[in-house]
């Protein structure tokens, strides 16, 4: 029994030796590991796109959308009332000056003229009665057969029938003009928009039968914005390009600007008149609008993409040069142009700024620049 109990023991220690050496390799395995991992979560520099911030240049161009209009559009209806019996134009149809449009059943307005011309005759026979009623006093009263009073009497109803004839033939009159009236004609020449009048239908006077748009100078109707309103003027040349038709750039002429902002859009209603308008520019067409304007409200231009938010607001990342870090900066927007955001402050002419992938950035991050090899990595 003794002998076993003392070969036990250097066996027991044998194992206890290799346990120990087992767990310290095990330690140092788990510490080298530790170390590969912080060294594989050590981030590459990031590959951006990058750009040089330049100046604005001292002049832009305003583009708008517009619609071709003429510089005078009306409404034409009957100077009487009555039910309409005929109409003779459509819509798109070229009226020259004089044309029957439509026309009302004149029943009532001959009848009326009718009775006006009775009224006439009427009154003109009064007024040869007191006329031959005051031949007679003339004679008369020089003699002393009639008193002065009665000759005064004779001539104030002659006054009166003579006043009276007078007013029947103005009557007479206006019934001759409401039968012409009856007639709806084209003062102007031009062509027809649109149609509000249908026969059989019962109008008013005044009330709109049709809408002719007046043949002659060609507009274009612009919304203007009221940030760019007070940059245009009466007078300033402008460049209208169809949309529809020949990709051409006619000159035109700003004629008109509203001297009030419209309640709903906030937009000023801007006419460009057109000096030679071609022949395929048809009333309703869509056109371009280009306006150069002066402008020194922002030194700066960035592309869009190049902006990002900051706390609200719009802020962009600054490239360091040297070291390869971003510094995002905020700055302060004015508008939109051809080459990009309008900066007013925030960013120098020069700055070199991350223009792609800003929403994978961090302030103070790496990045590596376009050309650079992508084993450069910050240990």
């Amino acid at each position: 029994m003794r002998m076993q109990r003392s070969y036990a023991t250097p066996r027991t220690n044998g194992w206890t030796r290799l346990i120990g050496v087992l767990g310290v390799l095990a330690v140092a395995a788990s510490s080298a590991g530790c170390k590969s991992e912080a060294v594989e979560k050590v981030e590459a520099p990031r590959p951006v796109k990058v750009a040089i911030v330049e100046a604005a240049p001292a002049q832009r161009t305003l583009t708008y959308s517009g619609v071709v209009r003429p510089r005078v559009e009306a409404t034409l209806g009957f100077r009487v009332p009555g039910k309409i019996i005929a109409r003779s134009v459509n819509v798109g149809d070229r009226i020259e000056v004089g044309q029957i449009i439509a026309g009302l059943d004149a029943t009532d307005l001959k009848l009326a003229e009718s009775s006006a011309r009775a009224t006439v005759a009427s009154a003109r026979s009064r007024r040869d009665v007191a006329s031959d009623h005051l031949e007679r006093a003339k004679v008369l009263l020089p003699k002393a057969i009639i008193s002065q009073a009665a000759y005064d009497t004779r001539r104030n109803e002659l006054d009166a029938a003579e006043a009276a004839l007078e007013a029947a033939e103005a009557q007479l009159r206006q019934a001759v003009n409401a039968v012409s009236y009856a007639t709806l004609k084209a003062d102007k020449a031009g062509i027809v928009t649109s149609v509000m009048g249908e026969p059989g239908q019962v109008v008013n006077a005044g009330q709109a039968v049709v809408t002719l748009a007046e043949a002659g100078e060609t507009e274009v109707a612009v919304a203007v914005p009221e940030q760019d309103a007070a940059r245009i003027s009466v007078g300033q040349t402008a460049k209208v390009t169809l949309w529809a038709g020949p990709r051409a750039n006619v000159d035109g002429r700003i004629r008109e600007i509203a001297g009030q902002a419209d309640s709903a859009s906030r937009t000023y209603a801007v006419r460009i008149s057109v000096d030679m308008p071609p022949q395929a520019m048809r009333l309703g067409m869509t056109a371009l609008i280009a306006l150069t304007v002066d402008d020194q409200s922002a030194p700066i231009v960035v592309p869009l993409a190049a902006l990002t938010e900051e706390n609200g607001g719009p802020a962009a990342f600054v490239v360091d040069t040297a070291s390869r870090i971003v510094r995002k900066t905020s700055v302060s927007v004015v508008g939109v142009g051809e080459g990009g955001v309008r900066i007013a402050s925030g960013l120098q002419a020069g700055d070199v700024i991350v223009t792609a992938g800003v929403q994978f950035l961090q302030d103070g991050m790496r990045i590596r620049l376009p050309g650079e090899h992508a084993d450069a990595r910050t240990h």
